[in-house]
């Protein structure tokens, strides 16, 4: 199967299952600053996934100014972006890890 994302992921789990021989063929080239991302193809590593992971925190600290008006004490620091980025990056990472454990349980290359 060319492609380890969500297509080639399915495709290849589902032909082992059927007793196929199968192997998954999946490269992607680095980018000029050696960016390299792992399985899930361009939505789980650049794409959809972390988007709406970024969505998602911006929503929350919006939900913090509203929650006020609501009768909460909320008492925020700020943000540090670099926390958000590390939290988003380790996401994908464990998605990308939990792909190859699923691939090896069904016998794939």
């Amino acid at each position: 199967v060319i492609g380890g994302g969500s297509g080639g992921l399915a495709c290849s789990k589902a032909a082992s299952e059927l007793g196929a021989k199968v192997a998954l063929l999946d490269f992607v080239k680095p980018s000029p600053h050696g960016t390299t991302w792992g399985l899930g193809g361009t939505c789980v590593n650049v794409g959809c996934i972390p988007k709406k992971l970024f969505h998602h925190a911006a929503m929350s600290g919006e939900g913090l100014h509203d929650a006020e008006s609501f009768g909460w004490k909320v008492k925020s620091e700020g943000h540090v972006w670099e926390t958000l980025v590390d939290s988003v990056r380790n996401y994908i990472r464990s998605l990308n890890f939990g792909y190859k454990v699923q691939l090896r349980e069904k016998g794939v290359k």
